[in-house]
């Protein structure tokens, strides 16, 4: 029997393939957990054959870190973009501040895909996890330099409770729909716990500026 396509294929150049199966595979991702998605769903999504995804994506594990990588890359440009905007005089407040917004605005839009690994860790693949893992290290890193601290303890406990506690508030408000309302109670909310953190690490002067 001849097969027949819900969807016509289309004829397109190896790179506009590839990032049309990125972009079925991110909106797939943001809709539902890692397990619920099938290479079956993103193919059907991007206009092509499950074999032909899995030529330029091998595994789902392999394209998940693609997806979850690109995201990473593009929230960490947009939140510098953010941060150049706002001159060489902006205080440490100004630039978390901004930081935090941007954020806020990434999770609307990536929607599940960001919040099922904080409720489940083990929800999504190995290497996005390990990805995940490298991009909160390096947020420590750009933390200290916004507020000229150096690495080491306790500081670096402070920063990194703080990017915890930053998360889960963000999850609390993904959970309650992401309203326009409550976005500066989270940032206030997170401004106070990082203010908090320094000051309990012993850095009051910088706390001061936060």
């Amino acid at each position: 029997m001849a097969r027949v396509d819900r969807r016509p294929r289309q004829r397109l150049g190896a790179e506009q393939r590839r990032a049309t199966i990125l972009e079925a595979a991110r909106e797939a991702f943001s809709r539902a957990p890692y397990d619920a998605v099938s290479m079956a769903v993103i193919a059907e999504a991007a206009g092509a054959s499950e074999a032909l995804v899995h030529r330029y994506y091998s595994t789902k594990s392999r394209l998940h870190e693609e997806v979850v990588r690109t995201a990473v890359e593009a929230l960490l440009r947009r939140q510098a973009e953010a941060d150049d905007a706002l001159g060489p005089g902006a205080t440490p407040r100004a630039r978390v501040s901004s930081s935090i917004e941007v954020y806020l605005d990434f999770i609307a839009d990536a929607g599940e895909g960001w919040a099922a690994p904080l409720r489940d860790p083990h929800d999504g693949s190995a290497e996005a996890a390990r990805l995940r893992a490298r991009t909160r290290e390096h947020y420590v890193e750009l933390l200290r330099a916004v507020l000229g601290l150096s690495a080491g303890e306790p500081t670096d406990h402070a920063l990194r409770g703080y990017l915890g506690f930053l998360d889960a508030a963000c999850l609390s408000w993904f959970g309650a729909g992401c309203p326009q309302r409550q976005r500066s109670t989270v940032v206030e909310a997170a401004l106070g716990a990082l203010d908090g953190a320094l000051r309990a690490s012993g850095h009051a002067v910088v706390a001061a500026q936060v």
